[in-house]
């Protein structure tokens, strides 16, 4: 499993914000490798090279870690508000968040952090909202605000900006997510990517001006 974003040190970064990124590095790892529960505070304080109580000075709780971990996983994939371009036409565009969601969606990285909320369930229930506020949510906001963009410039018309990125978010899990769901044959690479530009077109249609 890759780290979300690499360790080193930016020159003239601030140390406390190295740390933290060390410290999310360390959690994105041991929670995919170990589980909500099997990967403890202290672990985590140790993968990172800081103390416990570093951990919670930069997160609050372990819930509050975990929601962040997510987010971070989502940021790394290219799912992130600043990482789309919205001077880019949607032509453009919007294949290319398409094809990084649709990546992120079905990798092995996914599929964990859906277990674990899902083992979690009853005896850690916050951690299933956590992961929808930090990961769906977070990619609807990144097409969203494209969206709102692109409605201003007057290249799409998009009057709920919100609800057409849930639109196009649904439709792109598909079948292909089903089979990962449902631990099926996977489809094959080519039918996933003839899926999603059937998927974008069909979305530019319905709101071209």
């Amino acid at each position: 499993m890759k780290p979300a974003k690499a360790t080193t040190p930016a020159r003239g970064r601030p140390r406390s914000q190295t740390k933290r990124i060390r410290i999310l590095d360390a959690a994105v790892e041991l929670f995919l490798r170990n589980g909500y529960d099997g990967a403890s505070v202290e672990d985590i304080a140790a993968a990172a090279g800081v103390s416990r109580q570093t951990v919670y000075s930069h997160f609050g709780s372990k819930e509050g870690l975990f929601g962040l971990a997510v987010s971070t996983k989502c940021s790394s994939s290219g799912i992130d508000p600043e990482r789309v371009d919205h001077q880019r036409p949607p032509r453009e565009m919007l294949p290319e968040v398409a094809r990084r969601f649709a990546t992120l969606l079905l990798g092995d990285d996914a599929k964990q952090i859906n277990a674990i909320c899902t083992s979690c369930a009853d005896s850690h229930p916050e951690l299933g909202r956590l992961f929808f506020q930090h990961g769906p949510c977070q990619a609807k906001r990144a097409v969203a605000d494209y969206l709102a963009a692109q409605d201003r410039a007057g290249t799409l018309v998009v009057p709920n900006p919100e609800f057409a990125a849930w639109q196009l978010l649904c439709m792109l899990k598909g079948e292909a997510q089903l089979r990962v769901q449902f631990n099926c044959e996977p489809m094959p690479a080519e039918d996933i990517d003839a899926y999603i530009d059937d998927c974008v077109a069909m979305f530019i249609r319905a709101y071209a001006p």
